[in-house]
């Protein structure tokens, strides 16, 4: 199953909304489209809530997001992360890299 992304631009920041798994089959694909994803100004948030599943490979994505966006002296906000990514994050010691925001 793939992972699908609903855009929602905003006048100061960008809302996508992720569902399926976020998972080394489905991270290729999105990661196609971070331009689309990435552009724009202001901050960019994620809606988490129905990503059903979570490997390295999609916390590695959401790294990757955060460090652009960084240097483009914006913020990745991730919202209504399940447990399964906040404890994949947790145990890689990567924690400080996300602004989980819920």
């Amino acid at each position: 199953m793939a992972a699908t992304a609903t855009w929602s631009p905003q006048e100061d920041a960008t809302v996508i909304a992720l569902s399926g798994p976020l998972d080394r089959n489905s991270v290729p694909a999105l990661w196609q489209e971070r331009a689309k994803w990435l552009a724009g100004e202001g901050d960019l948030t994620l809606h988490l809530a129905d990503v059903e599943k979570v490997d390295s490979a999609g916390v590695a994505l959401l790294i990757q997001a955060q460090k652009i966006l960084k240097q483009q002296r914006r913020t990745l906000k991730l919202q209504q992360a399940n447990r399964q990514l906040r404890a994949i994050v947790e145990v890689s010691g990567v924690a400080d890299l996300l602004n989980f925001n819920d």
